[in-house]
């Protein structure tokens, strides 16, 4: 009995390994899908972009709180 499901365990365990370990799976394949859709969503001029609320970056370290040295 003991055979047998040894036989078993290591048939199943040979065709797990079987598995390219480069090709993606389905949820990462459907990750990276998602992210190159984002990325075709994406303008292809940033400049267009309106950032005037992001501020300039003196006035970043300006509201940031000192750290102690």
């Amino acid at each position: 009995m003991t055979k047998p499901l040894f036989l078993l365990l290591l048939a199943l365990v040979v065709t797990g390994c079987q598995r390219d370990a480069g090709a993606p799976t389905v949820a990462e394949n459907r990750q990276l899908d998602e992210a190159a859709n984002m990325l075709n969503a994406v303008p292809a001029n940033l400049e267009a972009i309106d950032d005037s609320g992001l501020g300039a970056a003196n006035e970043l370290e300006e509201a940031a709180p000192e750290r102690p040295r």
